[in-house]
């Protein structure tokens, strides 16, 4: 008897450090970049969003993406350790709305938020550096109320930048480096998890280099978005979560009486208690 070969976890294991190599690469002019370009696509969304909690879950350091919403409450969950979160919210210099959110050290695959809590959630390449990419987004639309919405950032991986990657001997290199998945295959994952995709927006045409190369390769940005606005760097992928219809009855009428409930008796039994009489 043969024996079957031993399945494989679905995917391979990501550095120990991979994480902290990742925040300090977002550090770098390449990195900045890529923020600023994703702070842009945020700044976009963040107006049409409604409700009371919102949260930010970051693939390293907080980077505070939701600094312009208009919720009230905000938190930020990261797996490492901000190292100027104690001096910003001690400053009393700071003004009540440019206060930085509640910033929580937890593991994202875990993350000790109540379900169905939160009524935004921002997953902050969160999936591309994580061993198991589907235990984090599905701890985080666990996290999200009936009719909540939840927003995916991750590189795409048939961009100028996705595609550059594999012709380059970066792989070593956080910003080239990781899992990227295609904004299609995490709307299959969504729609598994109870959620229905409200759309797409990309940016970032260019490659992850130094200002000097940037500015060499400043038609990808042009053409980018021309062309190709799709298939940008990175992208912003929105959900909302399905929420329980219920139908309504319909009114009772004050007048309406419910009718009497008649039960019918044989005639011959009638008439045979009759006689005994």
């Amino acid at each position: 008897m043969q024996l079957p070969p031993l399945s494989r976890a679905p995917f391979r294991r990501q550095p120990e450090d991979m994480v902290r190599r990742f925040d300090h690469w977002l550090e770098s002019e390449a990195g900045q970049a890529v923020l600023a370009a994703e702070r842009s696509m945020v700044a976009e969304w963040l107006p049409k969003l409604v409700g009371q909690r919102a949260l930010e879950i970051s693939g390293g350091r907080g980077r505070d993406l939701l600094a312009g919403i208009r919720l009230p409450w905000r938190c930020s969950v990261t797996p490492v350790p901000d190292p100027d979160g104690d001096r910003r919210v001690r400053d009393p210099e700071c003004a009540a709305e440019e206060r930085p959110p509640v910033r929580v050290q937890a593991c994202p695959e875990a993350l000790p938020v109540a379900k169905n809590s939160v009524d935004v959630v921002l997953l902050h390449h969160g999936l591309e550096f994580q061993d198991n990419p589907h235990l984090v987004l599905r701890e985080a639309a666990s996290c999200v109320a009936p009719g909540g919405t939840i927003a995916v950032l991750g590189f795409h991986p048939l961009s100028v930048m996705g595609l550059a990657r594999w012709l380059r001997g970066g792989a070593n290199r956080p910003g080239w480096n990781g899992r990227y998945f295609r904004p299609y295959r995490v709307s299959d994952w969504l729609h598994v998890l109870g959620f229905e995709v409200e759309g797409l927006a990309g940016g970032f045409y260019n490659l992850p280099l130094g200002d000097r190369g940037r500015a060499r390769l400043r038609w990808l940005e042009w053409l980018g978005g021309k062309l190709w606005w799709r298939f940008g760097g990175v992208y912003l992928l929105v959900a909302r979560k399905r929420a329980a219809m219920m139908r309504p009855l319909a009114p009772q009428r004050a007048f309406s009486r419910q009718r009497p409930t008649v039960v019918s008796v044989p005639v011959a039994r009638w008439r045979q208690e009759r006689n005994t009489e």
